[in-house]
């Protein structure tokens, strides 16, 4: 607006608006008009607003240039992830919609205008965004940015000058939007920098039903505050603007039209003005000392289909700024109360009329698998909540005709988990998703590719709708979907999920008796101790590997002992555990297992499965064995393991002192490049010895790389262990640094060191240093009993600055 001169102070307040053009919309544009919402509640707000698109047609009479569309299409703009609290009396948000910035005269409370939430877009403003500025049409061509001193052809469609009602439609009638307000206030209320740039939260626009190509537009990012004391020199400054950055993943952004100010970079719609201010254009007049030119406007189309954008929301100040965004009062000669300031912008949206007929649908990540009949909503211990969408990473949809059985279109699924197939002939189709795509269209059909998800996803059920509606059959198809003249099928929807993973547990513990009861929990039960929990994970459920208490947990063999498979019995809460029986609601302290014979083998083992909420269980079932110490050696016991380097092979050598039903020995390698370990060979082991036995594996390996070997001891039963680690390297290095043992529990030892002053540090995985310690002589002890179990990295380094680093393992 005008700076208006009062009558101790100059004061300027200049926010923008924008709009979307009319004028130029392509035929079956779909827009905002005043007909959209409602043009009477004023704000600030934080309630959401739904507009509800109209269809520009402009082969129609003037007086029906915008229609009504149907099926009806809206969306839903709302805020989420406030960071800013004020506490002004009418906007306790740092956003809200049809707030606005005040003078500092006029009471004695400082708060937000009230502003009508959905207005025309540019109205009550000097400098108005111009028609040249704005592409309504996704498919429209790019307009260059908008030239400093140009202008447009007009904001009315028939060309006049805007806010007229030339039409006889009521003024107003197209080119709304929706006004949002970033206050500075807190920003001024915390003294914070006057360049920097602050997080305000999330925009959320929501459409009632996947669209194609959408297009933001923007308007008025960017204002400013000002102020001139009377005799106290010049005009002092702030200036700051709102910027926007989308958040979806895998969709892009096209630069459509702006002004010279509107700056799109990858997906943030920034404003690129070193003096952010309210107007659009600079009409070659100032107000005040300043010109009030620096706002950003302009079109971006977001390529992708959709159902849902979030942008967050930043505020930027300037370093030309006389001051950081506001003043109150005492600062301000002859002010009588202090300014509430911000950066008012304008938000509208346009899209292409989608081309009837139309079926279109949704992927959720379905984590209960169907059980409460719903594919869009999920139970939790707390009640239902959203299931997210998702594309797994890279599906497509392909539309089946149902009367030939072929394929007749095939599209990706949009990194949110959406489809729309348009222009769909009257029939009756099928949706199928899979990872596999098909060349398949109405002209050319094509056979219907294999249906498959990514590794590690499977098929919950396909719904017709969010409600009931399961075709009851799991196979990634849609059930049929019968298409008439004018039609849109909505919320074909389906559901997938990510199956669980269980923890394989091998446990040392004396030697039990017959008819010994062992309780399978922590805190355990003397003489054995505190005994792993069963455990698990689960994408959707329990991302972490943690206890099952409170899951479901499948008994997939029973308890048996020793190589004999001799019976053991698994009971639950006192009954006897049947094979394959699930139980819910797990609890460790009920779970026991009881020897039926006296010693014998090694040991005692079962398998469990992890089964997640949709009643999936782990497809590889972890293995919980119990190994027995005292009077039941260890089925294959290493005495001695060494990695000794020769030129650039690693030579390993082990010793076996006792072997029982010993299968082999896997060699497994990981680099200090790749911490994954990795099967590289294989020997067999003697299989039963009560004497010392040998052997020998040499592996090659390269500069510049440490190497860290490790052994797989396989009993001929399928159960195994790990031995310690050890580390080479092919390095011209001649230390004999030896840190053992490898893993440890609490305390390592560090030999072969120079005497003098050696540095011991330790690394956790992150980086961070959680352990340093000085060494005087050529050995010393480390102890790290207060460290979390985990890999870490232990760095040596002499006082003549030769330094070693190896991996080391912590139970």
């Amino acid at each position: 607006m005008k700076t208006r001169k009062l009558s101790k102070i100059v004061l300027a307040i200049t926010c923008l608006v924008a709009f979307v053009n009319s004028s130029n919309a392509q035929p079956g544009t779909l827009e905002m008009t005043s007909l959209c919402s409602n043009t009477s509640i004023q704000g600030p707000s934080t309630a959401p607003v739904v507009v509800t698109f109209r269809e520009d047609i402009l082969n129609l009479p003037v007086a029906t240039h915008f229609k009504t569309y149907n099926p009806p299409l809206s969306v839903s703009m709302s805020f989420a992830n406030q960071q800013y609290n004020t506490v002004y009396n009418n906007m306790s948000t740092g956003m809200a919609f049809g707030g606005g910035t005040t003078a500092s005269t006029g009471g004695t409370t400082q708060q937000s205008a009230n502003n009508l939430i959905y207005n025309a877009l540019g109205s009550s403003l000097v400098q108005p965004p111009q028609n040249g500025m704005f592409v309504s049409s996704p498919s429209g061509a790019v307009v260059a940015n908008y030239q400093l001193g140009g202008r447009g052809v007009g904001l009315d469609p028939e060309g006049t000058q805007f806010g007229t009602d030339d039409d006889n439609f009521g003024a107003f009638d197209y080119s709304f939007g929706t006004a949002i307000y970033a206050t500075v206030e807190p920003l001024w209320d915390a003294n914070l920098p006057k360049d920097g740039r602050y997080y305000y939260g999330d925009i959320v626009f929501k459409f009632s039903r996947p669209v194609t190509n959408p297009v933001i537009h923007i308007g008025g990012l960017g204002g400013s505050y000002s102020y001139q004391p009377i005799g106290a020199g010049p005009r002092q400054i702030s200036y700051f603007t709102a910027e926007m950055e989308l958040q979806n993943s895998g969709v892009t952004s096209t630069f459509m039209a702006g002004n010279e100010n509107f700056n799109i970079v990858g997906n943030n719609i920034l404003n690129s003005s070193a003096t952010p201010n309210g107007g659009s254009y600079n009409d070659g007049g100032t107000e005040g000392s300043f010109l009030t030119y620096g706002a950003a406007t302009g079109s971006v189309r977001v390529n992708g289909t959709v159902t849902q954008l979030v942008y967050r929301v930043y505020v930027r100040g300037s370093v030309n700024s006389n001051f950081n965004f506001s003043k109150n009062q005492a600062d301000i000669t002859g002010a009588t109360r202090d300014p509430f300031n911000g950066d008012l912008f304008y938000v509208a949206i346009s899209l292409d009329k989608p081309v009837l007929q139309i079926i279109s649908g949704s992927v959720f990540n379905d984590a209960d698998g169907l059980t409460d009949n719903n594919i869009a909503t999920t139970l939790t211990s707390v009640g239902s909540a959203v299931n997210p969408k998702t594309n797994a990473g890279g599906i497509y949809a392909n539309l089946i005709n149902n009367t030939t059985n072929l394929v007749v279109a095939s599209l990706p699924i949009g990194p949110g988990g959406d489809y729309l197939f348009q222009n769909v002939p009257i029939g009756t189709y099928r949706v199928q998703i899979t990872v596999n795509p098909s060349t398949g269209t109405y002209a050319l059909p094509a056979v219907i590719p294999a249906t498959a998800l990514p590794a590690g996803w499977v098929n919950t059920g396909e719904f017709n709708g969010v409600g009931a509606g399961s075709d009851g059959n799991v196979n990634g198809q849609s059930a049929p979907i019968v298409v008439i003249l004018g039609d849109t099928k909505t919320d074909n929807n389906f559901g997938i999920e990510r199956l669980p993973d269980s923890k394989d547990f091998t446990t040392v513990i004396v030697t039990p008796g017959l008819g010994a009861v062992i309780t399978l929990n922590t805190p355990g039960i003397a003489p054995y101790g505190n005994l792993p929990i069963l455990t698990g994970s689960d994408p959707e459920d329990q991302p972490s590997m943690a206890v099952l208490t409170g899951k479901s947990v499948k008994f997939t063999t029973l308890a048996t002992v020793g190589t004999t498979n001799i019976p053991a019995v698994l009971k639950y809460n006192g009954t006897v555990i049947t094979l394959n029986q699930v139980i819910p609601n797990f609890n460790a302290a009920l779970l026991t297992v009881t020897l039926s014979t006296p010693w014998a083998g090694s040991g005692l083992k079962f398998n469990y499965a992890y089964v997640d909420l949709a009643g999936l269980p782990d497809p590889t079932p972890a293995l919980y064995r119990l190994v027995w110490s005292g009077g039941g050696p260890l089925a294959i016991n290493v005495s001695e393991f060494t990695a000794v380097k020769n030129n650039c092979t690693a030579n390993l050598s082990w010793k076996t002192s006792t072997e029982i039903n010993g299968d082999r020995f896997e060699i497994e390698v990981s680099t200090n490049s790749n911490p994954v370990y990795a099967t590289v060979g294989s020997v067999l082991a003697t299989g039963n010895s009560s004497t010392t036995k040998s052997y020998q594996y040499s592996y090659p390996m390269q500069p510049g790389i440490t190497y860290y070997f490790r052994l797989k001891l396989v009993d001929k039963d399928g159960s195994f262990k790990y031995s310690d680690t050890r580390s080479s390297s092919c390095s011209n290095d001649k230390t004999g640094i030896v840190i053992a043992p490898n893993p440890v529990i609490d305390i390592f030892s560090v030999k072969g060191m120079e005497n003098g002053k050696n540095v011991v540090a330790v690394y956790a995985t992150n980086g961070q240093l959680v352990k340093t310690q000085v060494i005087a002589q050529n050995q010393g002890e480390v102890n790290i009993a207060y460290l979390a179990p985990g890999m870490y990295t232990v760095k040596v380094t002499s006082e003549t600055g030769n330094t070693v680093i190896s991996k080391l393992i912590k139970y």
